[in-house]
């Protein structure tokens, strides 16, 4: 089970020191930052990678539903308070759990468990839709693209182009970035500027392929790799 990076976010310090000690006992647990407020939390959040939050949601200045309303992605969260009226709050932030100061040592790894069941299930969601499909930037939206519908990724200097059956998109990123992101065994670094859907390939001469009108050139050092990824007779 891979670690849960979290935040604590809780302007009691009582309350804040109480769910670091906490945390420090779950080996499933890896405080990155506790906060007293809900200031230099987005800020953070934009450079660190984290997987849940425990959050107060009554605090000076911003409030705990304040601040989820102004993340650009929410992460798990576990909700701590005082008071069970939030609790209608709790179910429409879709959040993982619930937790009623001052918070026990059981209820805390309940929570903690529930949170750990929640990232199997989204990593598996992940995995199956990786298989199938990837999301690319363009013109400030997300578009959905099929494998399937890939022919190759082509470098164009500071940027890649990604030739569909239909369409180029370009998009800001490496060769070595696609090369990484790119999970679907069809697909196969051919050339230091060449990534492509082996599904596509029309014909391979000596040091050059075609998918469909575009001849993509083999290097010698992935040559060997490309040959042994097709089913010859």
């Amino acid at each position: 089970m891979d670690i849960l990076r979290c935040i604590i976010v809780e302007d009691e310090i009582m309350a804040r020191k109480s769910l670091e000690r906490l945390c420090e006992k779950s080996e499933h647990i890896e405080v990155v930052q506790s906060f007293e407020n809900a200031e230099g939390v987005k800020d953070l959040m934009n450079k660190e990678s984290v997987d849940l939050i425990f959050l107060d949601i009554e605090m000076p200045g911003i409030s705990g539903l304040e601040l989820l309303d102004q993340l650009s992605y929410i992460p798990q969260v576990v909700f701590t308070t005082s008071k069970k009226e939030y609790a209608f709050d709790a179910y429409e932030y879709d959040v993982t759990d619930f937790l009623k100061k001052p918070v026990t040592q059981v209820r805390f790894f309940q929570a903690v468990e529930k949170a750990i069941q929640r990232s199997y299930q989204l990593n598996a969601v992940a995995k199956a839709s990786a298989l199938n499909e990837i999301y690319i930037k363009e013109d400030g939206a997300l578009i959905r693209l099929d494998y399937n519908n890939i022919l190759f990724f082509e470098n164009f200097g500071d940027y890649v182009k990604v030739v569909t059956t239909d369409k180029e998109h370009i998009i800001y990123a490496t060769m070595k970035y696609i090369d990484q992101k790119i999970s679907h065994p069809r697909f196969l670094k051919v050339h230091r500027s060449y990534i492509v859907n082996l599904g596509k390939i029309v014909d391979i001469e000596e040091n050059s392929m075609v998918i469909g009108k575009k001849v993509i050139p083999i290097s010698r050092a992935f040559k060997p790799i490309l040959m042994s990824s097709i089913n010859q007779l």
